[in-house]
């Protein structure tokens, strides 16, 4: 039996998908199927675990009394992101951004340190040599 968690190292984890869904369509808006819809085109996830996101960070995110549809139609509700999940996928990506530029930094130190050696062990050797 294959793990529901297991995703791509290229992709991102499928609830960062899903919130960045939902925070890519609150301009107009977006339904519980094309959620469900946009997750199943890329992850295997249990629908159980879909329901569960959606429970609790769309439908009744914590801290809420009630629930927010933004607005109804034939084609179903139309929802908007809480301030929380934006807020998510914003600190998602700037502790991305954050490992990226460590790493950069991590080898650029380990470069400048073997250029140093080497520099130094040409020193010692001219003044061996001299």
């Amino acid at each position: 039996m294959k793990n529901y968690f297991i995703f791509n190292q290229e992709k991102e984890p499928w609830q960062i998908a899903a919130a960045r869904y939902c925070v890519e369509n609150s301009e107009l808006g977006f339904t519980k199927d094309g959620l469900i819809r946009h997750i199943e085109s890329s992850y295997k996830v249990n629908n159980r675990h879909i329901e569960q996101f959606w429970d609790e960070e769309i439908y009744k995110p914590s801290g809420r009394e009630h629930t927010r549809p933004w607005l109804s139609g034939s084609s179903g509700s139309l929802w908007i992101p809480p301030l929380d999940l934006v807020s998510k996928i914003t600190d998602y990506d700037e502790l991305q951004e954050a490992r990226r530029s460590s790493r950069q930094a991590m080898l650029i130190a380990t470069g400048s340190l073997v250029i140093a050696i080497i520099v130094g062990i040409i020193q010692i050797c001219i003044e061996i040599y001299k």
